[in-house]
């Protein structure tokens, strides 16, 4: 008779993450880091630019030419941008048709080509928006493929969204269509990013696991750094948008070079592939093939019930309801935030390539600091004091607004980047608080319901990036980085109410789950715990 080794056990057998895991993990994370440069590219291709009317009856008007002279020979001063003066004598305007554009930052961008000025400044946010809307249809598309058809499938495909959605962008012929593929990088890229991050954690041992999901962060604050590298040589948007998207080609080879997840093939019944990709890997790792009395098998069995069961499970608690809310709430949070302080980088003033640098030293600053006290101080503490400190950094920069003037515009700028220091530490540390606060029956559901609700938050993050728009004045470059703060502070403090989950064994029913608010853990064989528990339980 066999015996049966979970998958785990038998990753830890063939050298737990030997050279094989290693080459794997460095082939998934390269164009993990273009789905941060694609995603945030848009800082430099929708970058602003300062403009004004162009000058009615003026060859060749050029942003710096201001002045042109009159009938009597007085020189006036045309510095309008959404409407220029016809009747100097009457002092008659019309509203302009036709812009000039300052090129000392930007030589092009998709404002200047597609005059996204004026009544048409919403457009900036909807350009910006594309992307995020394309993410929260690929998440459920790839997420159901990868689960369906393997991982590899999942991964390979959604590098050719990503490599048709950022190339076709280059030859756009208008704005509309330049959403459309947005939308369709979108679906690319969050199909990729997820499909990257299950293949290379499946295949890594138990203890290498918190690594590898941090690591992969890093290689996402690589990416913005080659982005905002590259984009200060190359300021014409289409030619950067070309250098970022024409490598993605390279990555199709994966078709060829990439194996299929022997854990989804265990779990799918396929045994005999796996068997033969595990007998590569202890070849590459240059450890024993596994014996022939060892049978690898799932490490779970499916959940069995509906999907209503599932709910039900979850809305029979009133303290799950209200530990689901919180976290939901959380996760909109941290999508907005995150997203919205990087693309605001560009519009608080100051340099925009300094700004964007510094934004993203504060992400890696963030990724060292989980790694560190990830498990020295706890999720929920680490979780709710980036949460709340960040919050009330981003609310403070009203201070130099109304007490200050354009001197203090570094102050506005360094409580920006304490914000997105938090943020970011937020959202690498949700990941594990939340699979953590949810027993193992719904934490899949709970996971995916997260992700649906951290994408309308990224939806909405354009357009409170982008409020300092319709509000022309230092209070305008604040008002993000208020609402921003605003809903940092209150989503740390609901957070405080949370179980800690440090050094405690993940809920497996919903009993574990409510006995995570108790010092100790449960005791399963004592029976007045239970029972306490069940009657908790049924009166919440």
């Amino acid at each position: 008779m066999k015996q049966k080794l979970k998958f785990d056990d038998v990753i830890e057998l063939l050298g737990g993450f030997g050279m094989y895991q290693k080459r794997l993990y460095l082939l998934v994370v390269i164009p993990a880091m273009w789905c941060a440069i694609m995603t945030i590219i848009t800082v430099f291709t929708v970058g602003e630019q300062d403009h004004r009317c162009k000058i009615p009856g003026l060859a060749n008007d050029s942003y710096k030419h201001h002045d042109v002279y009159t009938n009597n020979s007085e020189p006036k001063l045309f510095d309008e941008e959404c409407s220029i003066v016809v009747n100097i004598t009457g002092n008659v305007t019309k509203t302009c048709d036709s812009w000039v554009y300052d090129t000392s930052v930007f030589t092009s961008t998709l404002v200047s080509e597609f005059d996204l000025v004026c009544d048409r400044k919403i457009l900036q946010s909807h350009a910006s928006m594309g992307i995020f809307a394309g993410a929260l249809v690929g998440s459920a598309l790839f997420g159901t493929i990868g689960d369906i058809f393997g991982r590899k499938i999942a991964t390979c495909l959604s590098l050719m969204f990503m490599f048709g959605g950022h190339l076709g962008t280059v030859f756009i012929p208008n704005y509309f269509s330049f959403i459309i593929m947005r939308f369709i990088s979108g679906i690319g890229n969050i199909g990729y990013w997820n499909s990257a991050v299950i293949l290379s954690m499946e295949m890594a041992s138990p203890k290498k696991r918190v690594w590898t999901g941090m690591l992969i962060e890093v290689a996402w604050a690589t990416g913005e750094y080659l982005t905002v590298f590259i984009a200060y040589f190359v300021r014409q948007w289409r030619h950067l948008q070309l250098v970022f998207a024409a490598p993605i080609g390279l990555f199709l080879i994966y078709w060829k070079i990439l194996d299929e997840s022997p854990r989804w093939l265990v779990n799918k019944g396929r045994k005999e592939e796996a068997g033969k990709i595990l007998t590569h890997i202890a070849k590459v790792n240059k450890t024993e093939k596994i014996p022939e009395d060892i049978e690898v098998c799932e490490d779970d069995q499916p959940i069995k019930g509906s999907f209503l069961v599932t709910i039900k499970k979850v809305l029979r608690s009133r303290v799950m309801v209200i530990r689901t809310l919180i976290m939901l709430f959380n996760w909109i949070t941290v999508n907005a935030g995150y997203y919205g302080l990087t693309l605001n980088s560009g519009k608080i003033g100051g340099d925009i390539y300094v700004n964007f640098t510094v934004s993203v030293t504060m992400e890696i600053i963030a990724y060292i600091l989980c790694i560190v006290f990830l498990d020295r101080i706890g999720r929920r503490t680490l979780h709710c004091s980036c949460m709340i400190i960040g919050g009330i950094s981003c609310l403070c920069s009203i201070f130099p607004v109304i007490f200050g003037n354009e001197t203090h515009q570094w102050i506005i700028i360094t409580l920006s980047m304490i914000g997105k220091l938090g943020i970011s530490a937020a959202f690498a540390d949700i990941y594990f608080l939340s699979a953590e606060l949810f027993p193992t029956s719904i934490r899949s559901f709970i996971l995916g319901l997260s992700c649906i609700f951290g994408r309308l938050g990224s939806l909405a993050s354009p357009y409170i990036a982008d409020l300092g728009l319709l509000i022309e004045s230092s209070f305008g470059k604040a008002l993000p980085l208020l609402v921003f703060g605003s809903m940092m502070l209150g989503s740390g403090f609901m957070a405080l109410t949370l179980p800690e989950t440090m050094n405690k064994k993940m809920p497996e029913t919903i009993e574990d789950a409510l006995a995570l608010k108790r010092s100790k853990s449960i005791d399963r064989n004592n029976p007045e715990v239970c029972m306490e528990l069940t009657k908790e339980h049924l009166l919440s």
